[in-house]
Parts: C-alpha cells; structure tokens; sequence
C-alpha cells in the first residue's frame, strides 16, 4: 500500500507542476526541446498510465495466489519506473526553462536505480516445482531458483556504484559508468553460471 501511495503521489505532483507551468505560460526553449504541451505532459501522462495499470493488473491476473505472492515484485517494478519517469520529467523541465543541467548525468542514477530495483525483484520471482508438470518445467524452474540470488546480488552492488558515478564530473563519470555496467554484467553472469555448475555437481 505504502508503494502504491508513493506512486499515486509522485505522478499526481508531477502532473500538477506542468499543469501549473502550462497555465501559467512559462517560457520553455520550444525549438530544441519541443513544443511545451509535449514537454509538460508527455511524461506526466505515461506516469498516469502506469498507474492504471498498478490499479489494474489484479483484474487482469486470475489466479489470486499468483498476484499476491508477487504483488511486492510487481510493485517494486512500478515503483522504481515512477521514480524514474519522474527524475527524467525534473531534468527535461530544468533543460527546457535555460537551467544549466547535464542530463547525461542522470544516466547513472537512473541505470543504477534499475539494477538496485532487479536485484531486489528477481529473488522474489522463485517459481514452484510441481510434480503434475513435466520434467523438463520442473528442471528449468529449478535452474531459474537457483541462479536468482547468485545473479542479482552483483547488480544490487554495481547498482549502489552507478549512483555514486553521478557525482563525478565529465568524461569520468561516463567511463565509470560503461566500466561498472559491464563488469557487473560479467559478474552477474559468471555467478549465475557457478551456481548452476555447482547445482549440477551435486546431482
């Protein structure tokens, strides 16, 4: 619930503020941006479109055990996209009114609050073995439950670095960030392939 107010709250001010920016007619560099009304509601307009589908997704899913068991994952996922569409709307306003700001330094932050919000989803997502299903579903969810831990605990750290990267300056901050992205790939998956290996071993 705490998650679903959060969002209801962020997209309610975000649209509220370009409303308010609209109606007031406030000065926006057009040509190199857009046009204000696409500016000003663009995002505002997909964060109220992912909050429908929050509000909306229990009646699509049937099976009430499936949602519930998920439910944290599922609003985590939106959470972090919320968060996101509303960092990337302040700095597209910031750009638009003559501020000087670097938006290329919100890639970091944005790319690491993607990873911090998969390490910390994907556990979640284990999956049953049921023995009515065959053995090749039961095999490969079983593989799925294993790697998961192993995966996702690089990219929660190489997440937590990426944020850090958006404090350094120029060409740096870019390098940084290539660098940590693929290391924290490489890592994630060598991870994944040990435990599947050592998974393999134990049989």
């Amino acid at each position: 619930m705490t998650r679903k107010l959060i969002i209801s709250s962020l997209t309610i001010f975000t649209f509220g503020v370009s409303i308010y920016l609209y109606v007031t007619n406030i000065k926006m560099i057009e040509p190199k941006y857009g046009t204000s009304e696409v500016i000003l509601l663009t995002i505002p307009l997909t964060m109220v479109l992912l909050n429908i589908q929050l509000f909306f997704l229990p009646r699509f899913i049937k099976r009430r055990d499936i949602y519930s068991r998920f439910k944290k994952g599922i609003d985590d996922i939106f959470l972090s996209l919320t968060v996101i569409l509303f960092m990337l709307h302040c700095g597209l306003l910031l750009l638009s009114m003559g501020t000087e700001f670097d938006l290329l330094r919100l890639l970091p932050i944005l790319v690491g609050t993607v990873l911090i919000t998969t390490a910390n989803t994907l556990p979640r997502f284990q999956l049953d073995i049921i023995e009515s299903s065959s053995p090749l579903m039961n095999s490969t969810n079983q593989v799925w439950n294993i790697i998961l831990r192993p995966f996702s605990y690089p990219l929660f750290v190489g997440g937590l670095l990426m944020l850090l990267c958006g404090l350094l300056q120029g060409s740096l901050m870019l390098i940084s960030f290539i660098t940590i992205f693929i290391i924290t790939l490489l890592i994630s998956i060598f991870r994944a392939y040990k435990a599947y290996q050592l998974h393999l071993n134990e049989q």
